[in-house]
């Protein structure tokens, strides 16, 4: 995972991020917006720590070429540094994102509370949950979440592309990097990006499946609340409070096991049925 998302210095504010080995077809678009995280974050002092990022996904890549980051540095202020990065594959952009830097400060404190949920060591990991149910959901949708991953995931509940009893817009996870990360708190932060983009798609179309779903991730917002360690067990919680006019919205909480929440996302998502066309 470290490898991925290390992005190697080309020239001033030009990175260029790894293929996945063995990855086959469209990249996945949290690898994207980690890379393009990796970048900015490589050129912010070292006392400085992202605690959002925008980004808007234009074209899919694909998992031939390596992608090249561009960062410009609009502002470095006293507290805040700002960084404008686009990934380009082949000449074409791909992503546009904007990324907020800031020194650690003090202030007053509150948070969403973590839902209770049974723990990670009480839970199959994502290729047995699926290997019990071979006839439910949308098995076409399953192979992102069977192949080799460097993410660890273990499903609470409802599996994604798979209904539950009550067909909630709502799917949760406990999720961690599969090997040791000794790494800056950059990767760390780099690492929760990648995985904040998993299942956001599923869960707006969770109460409508099964249908002939075409999909594609369009924007993506996630706010770092805290330091995280991306190889410790983090709970993922979302939501989507919408679907419409061909598009859903998703929400995301991210929690250490001991509840303190550590992130937020959002994403609207592409989500066409075929059959409405």
């Amino acid at each position: 995972m470290v490898d991925l998302l290390d992005v190697a210095p080309v020239s001033q504010g030009l990175f260029r991020g790894r293929r996945k080995i063995g990855g086959t077809g469209r990249i996945y678009g949290g690898q994207v917006v980690a890379q393009a995280l990796a970048a900015a974050s490589k050129t912010v002092p070292g006392d400085r720590s992202v605690h959002s990022l925008h980004a808007y996904f234009l074209r899919g890549g694909i998992e031939d070429y390596e992608i090249d980051y561009s960062v410009e540095s609009d502002f470095d202020g006293g507290n805040f540094a700002n960084r404008r990065v686009i990934a380009t594959q082949q000449g074409q952009v791909l992503l546009n994102l904007v990324a907020s830097f800031s020194r650690l400060s003090r202030g007053h404190h509150h948070q969403l509370a973590m839902a209770a949920v049974p723990q990670p060591e009480e839970l199959d990991p994502v290729h047995v949950a699926v290997s019990r149910h071979p006839d439910a959901g949308q098995k076409d949708r399953w192979y992102f979440y069977m192949r080799n991953s460097p993410i660890e995931l273990r499903p609470v509940g409802a599996l994604p592309y798979m209904p539950d009893d009550d067909r909630s817009a709502r799917i949760r996870f406990w999720f961690r990097a599969a090997n040791d990360v000794e790494a800056p708190q950059w990767m760390h932060r780099a690492i929760v990006a990648y995985a904040s983009d998993l299942a956001m798609i599923a869960t707006a179309a969770k109460p409508h499946i099964p249908f002939d779903i075409q999909v594609a991730s369009l924007d993506h917002s996630l706010w770092f609340h805290r330091d995280v360690r991306a190889d410790e067990w983090l709970l993922t919680v979302i939501d989507s409070p919408w679907a419409g006019e061909g598009r859903g919205l998703a929400r995301a909480s991210i929690f250490v096991s001991d509840g303190h929440l550590v992130a937020s996302a959002a994403q609207e998502c592409l989500m066409r049925d075929r059959a409405m066309r």
